[in-house]
């Protein structure tokens, strides 16, 4: 496996993504065009968590995908998330694209990963990159950014259902209220997607992402959701790997299945091999 560490730019607004891409298997008498996961992390928008990254980064690696890991805009004293993260994620899927041949990337199976505020800009990136009206309003349509199908866990979807909690945060994250919900703004033509959250989360209410299930159904978008009884905010793998240092509340036997309930459905979606 190579690791590589680039900066991106788009917009003039640079960022940073770290790619994990697989090694051609040498006794294998053809090529492999491998999928690919672009991972948005948590971080409440003020920074990105590292237990979102390389740990979920190579927990598909381990399945046989290439993964990047997308550090996207966060709030600054002079910059708010969006437009910037959007036109971030259209930029990481291009730069990508422009490398399938070099790394053997199946094009056709570019997936998008998002966790709490990432699952934000990951559920918002769904809805929009894929209306050609708001595509062009933010600045996406002068991206080769197609991609598959979208997963997210425990995902902020409203900036107005519990987290952020005041109306100078949520302007922080941007002051343009199209992009407070994206519940509001997915369509038919929105991607697959895959969800998970937890009832007991205390940071970001299960209403988020029942809200964004609930969207996607009304429009016929291909769902599948898993609302776990019990845990915390943040769990990521929700095992021993992302357990933090004597914090056994972040290990959740019931939660951790999402990876594997995740795997499966991307093999139901034609998007992972069976």
């Amino acid at each position: 496996m190579e690791i590589e560490k680039q900066e991106l730019t788009a917009n003039a607004h640079p960022f940073k993504v770290t790619a994990y891409w697989l090694d051609q298997i040498s006794d294998f008498e053809t090529a492999v065009d491998y999928p690919l996961i672009i991972i948005c992390p948590g971080g409440g928008f003020t920074y990105h968590s590292g237990r979102e990254e390389s740990p979920i980064a190579l927990r598909f690696v381990a399945e046989g995908m290439h993964a990047i890991v997308l550090n996207y805009q966060l709030i600054t004293p002079t910059e708010t998330v969006y437009p910037w993260a959007l036109q971030q994620v259209a930029a990481t899927i291009a730069w990508a694209q422009k490398h399938a041949v070099s790394h053997h990337i199946d094009t056709q199976r570019i997936i998008l990963a998002g966790f709490s505020a990432g699952g934000h800009v990951t559920a918002t990136f769904n809805s929009i990159a894929t209306n050609p009206e708001l595509a062009a309003k933010y600045g996406l349509d002068g991206y080769a950014s197609s991609f598959a199908a979208t997963i997210l866990g425990y995902p902020v979807i409203d900036l107005t259902a519990g987290f952020p909690t005041t109306d100078t945060y949520r302007n922080q994250v941007t002051p343009d209220q199209t992009l407070w919900a994206a519940q509001k703004t997915a369509t038919a033509a929105a991607k697959p997607t895959f969800v998970w959250q937890t009832v007991t989360d205390e940071l970001v209410p299960a209403y988020n992402s029942m809200a964004y299930v609930k969207a996607l159904m009304k429009v016929q978008v291909s769902t599948e959701y898993h609302l776990f009884g019990a845990g915390i905010h943040g769990l990521a793998l929700a095992n021993h790997v992302t357990e933090k240092p004597h914090k056994p509340k972040y290990v959740n036997a019931q939660a951790a299945q999402w990876t594997t309930l995740v795997l499966h459905w991307l093999q139901e979606q034609n998007l992972l091999a069976k």
